[in-house]
């Protein structure tokens, strides 16, 4: 089967639901008019990928504006369309992706693999997903699940298609640590090689815009890096080799008989130097705890 796939590099306004809710309209309708059948956003298209406490006050529940808005949107013009925001519950936050289809909501995937100082704002979630649809077993993954052969490993054999929202952000200007520049290149080769490793299509749609809240030590703002694209077992299909806002669409073939993986290509994902390894874990896991904490004193402020 034949199915067309448009990634919509979306630069959003941080914290401006109507602005950004009108662009993501915008350029869904662009794409489902050049024949997408499957239209990605980014990662917190809305409200705007930032790291600030406004993410409390943005978050909503899964029946809320957001996804209400998308599954119209879907019903209107016959097609699919995924991306994630914040979902609110009664108890937590998430970092939530939707998958949604012309008759409504199909599945939702909260990001397992929360990176860093984003545990101020959400809670990891447990699970992987996976949809079936018309066009067969959809996997989903969010950013940073990227890194974590684990994860795709749970998919291999198990689906037909990838969807990735991501608000990759790119290199700080004001570092030149060798591990920050690693990071910096992996989100232009890690879409491609999970492609590789299932076996199966696989569509990126990173963020494009200037986040807003400063990070530690002086570093700044963070600017989400673009560099979107669609792989089919190794091959890049379509790419926006850029931080401009933009649309790709790449028509992928899924076939009747499901691809088997070798499970050794998930062995050594991710090669750091020992001297890199170090700063992973200074920069990804030292801040857990208090990022853990203040999660859960903040929460409470904002749930209703």
């Amino acid at each position: 089967m034949k199915v067309n796939i448009a990634c919509l590099q979306m630069a959003s306004q941080p914290y401006d639901w109507d602005y950004n809710i009108e662009k993501a309209t915008a350029m869904i309708t662009e794409a489902a008019k050049n024949g997408a059948n499957i239209c990605l956003l980014p990662e917190v298209f809305i409200p705007g990928y930032s790291i600030t406490d406004e993410n409390f006050k943005q978050a909503e529940y899964l029946n809320g504006p957001t996804v209400s808005t998308m599954e119209s949107l879907a019903k209107h013009k016959n097609i699919y369309i995924s991306g994630s925001f914040i979902e609110k519950t009664h108890k937590e936050f998430y970092n939530t992706m939707f998958l949604i289809g012309p008759k409504g909501l199909l599945g939702t995937y909260r990001k397992i693999y929360v990176f860093s100082t984003e545990q101020k704002f959400w809670k990891p979630g447990k699970e992987i997903t996976i949809v079936d649809t018309e066009f067969g077993s959809v996997g989903l993954g969010i950013c940073a699940d990227m890194q974590h052969a684990k994860l795709w490993r749970q998919y291999a054999g198990k689906v037909d298609l990838i969807l990735i929202s991501s608000a990759w952000p790119g290199k700080p200007k004001k570092t030149n640590l060798s591990y920050v520049k690693h990071m910096d290149q992996l989100c232009r080769s890690l879409p491609v090689q999970i492609s590789e490793a299932l076996q199966v299509p696989t569509a990126y749609c990173n963020a494009c815009h200037q986040t807003l809240g400063e990070l530690p030590l002086g570093y700044g703002t963070l600017t989400c890096q673009g560099f979107s694209k669609i792989a089919d077992k190794g091959k890049i299909l379509a790419s926006i080799d850029s931080g401009e806002e933009k649309i790709i669409q790449a028509t992928i073939e899924i076939s009747e008989e499901r691809p088997t993986s070798d499970l050794s290509r998930f062995q050594n994902w991710i090669k750091f130097p020992l001297r890199e390894k170090f700063l992973k874990f200074a920069i990804q896991k030292l801040p857990l705890l208090y990022a853990k904490l203040y999660y859960h004193w903040h929460k409470k402020k904002f749930l209703s």
